[in-house]
């Protein structure tokens, strides 16, 4: 009687063992799921503003607030930025209207500026420039402030055109986020101070194209946007020019990834997410085709979600085919996870 009266006390004891335990494992799982299926993203269709916005070679952009702009080109007279007003549906995100107002100069050279990043906290702009590899800090009349973050040992040795493309900061973090466009990637962030962070080897998809015949050809991160709980948005395009031209293509995917430490400075890539995935084209049916390189978030709609908008490099609207397109997406929390994204918002603050 006394063993049979230990045997179910025994029993009990392991019955609620295994019901913790899977508890346990199941908070976990759905901590993981809310990291693994944050966000939703929506996309809108592309715009041109011929008459309001000049040719140029739009690299990069960044949000100043209300429908202002900052936008910079890796190809103007002289290093600095423009500012740009652009108008979206409060309901749809859609791009309405938009237009180049001026543009800042830092009255130096241009050194293929690409990236570009507003700091609301200290009202600079931070610029990354392709041709040297320095993020320089600017006021907001364009002028340098004289505060730089040269190329880490990372970046000091990158090849031509293949050197910092990306550039992002995020308030609510304060955090900059920059990394380099092609091959090996690796995310690097500063703080406030531009003090170096973690840094995070990125893996890149296998593309899609045949490389050896192109024309021309560009694979890599266009952009990167940080957001508000320390994930990141990587833009992968792949551009594809035949010598012909006819078949050319932009392949762009937008992928989430939320950066882990125990990772950091190691050759293990980070995990992503593919949360969507278009192709522009040139061809006899399609001449949409549209190379974005700038990426960041915009204002909030009114269910809560918030804008991404996004900008392509027309090569000064190359020999009248490639336009200065923009676009727009919509960006919030997977109705799974029973949340809004200003929810998020609140716990990363």
């Amino acid at each position: 009687m006394v063993l049979l009266f230990y045997e179910l006390i025994m029993r009990r004891r392991t019955y609620l063992i295994l019901l913790l335990v899977t508890i346990a494992t199941t908070f976990i799982k759905a901590q993981d799921n809310t990291k693994v299926d944050y966000y939703r993203v929506t996309e809108n269709q592309q715009h041109t503003f011929p008459e309001t916005i000049p040719p140029g070679n739009y690299s990069g952009i960044t949000w100043l607030g209300g429908n202002k702009y900052a936008v910079v080109s890796d190809k103007s007279t002289t290093d600095g930025f423009f500012i740009f007003n652009i108008d979206v549906d409060s309901i749809t995100g859609e791009i309405t209207a938009a237009k180049s107002n001026q543009f800042l100069s830092s009255g130096q050279v241009n050194r293929d500026g690409e990236g570009i990043a507003y700091n609301p906290h200290s009202n600079t702009i931070f610029i990354s420039g392709e041709a040297d590899n320095n993020i320089k800090e600017y006021d907001m009349s364009g002028h340098l402030t004289g505060r730089v973050i040269s190329p880490t040992p990372l970046y000091r040795h990158l090849p031509g055109n293949l050197g910092l493309e990306a550039l992002s900061y995020n308030a609510a973090t304060h955090r900059l986020w920059t990394c380099n466009e092609s091959d090996s990637v690796f995310i690097q962030s500063y703080d406030d101070s531009l003090k170096m962070g973690d840094t995070y080897f990125y893996q890149l998809d296998a593309p899609i194209a045949n490389k050896s015949k192109a024309q021309y050809y560009a694979h890599g991160i266009g952009c990167i946007t940080a957001l508000d709980d320390g994930s990141l948005l990587l833009l992968e395009r792949e551009f594809y020019v035949p010598k012909k031209k006819i078949g050319a293509f932009v392949n762009c995917k937008l992928f989430h990834i939320f950066p882990q430490q125990n990772k950091a400075l190691t050759e293990e890539p980070q995990a992503k997410k593919l949360l969507l995935q278009w192709k522009t084209s040139l061809n006899i049916l399609r001449r949409d085709i549209a190379n974005y390189e700038g990426m960041c978030l915009g204002p909030t709609l009114k269910d809560g979600s918030r804008v991404l908008l996004l900008v392509a490099d027309s090569q000064n609207q190359y020999r009248g085919v490639l336009k200065d397109w923009m676009k727009s997406l919509t960006l919030a929390l997977d109705a799974r996870n029973g949340q809004s994204y200003n929810d998020v918002q609140d716990k990363a603050q």
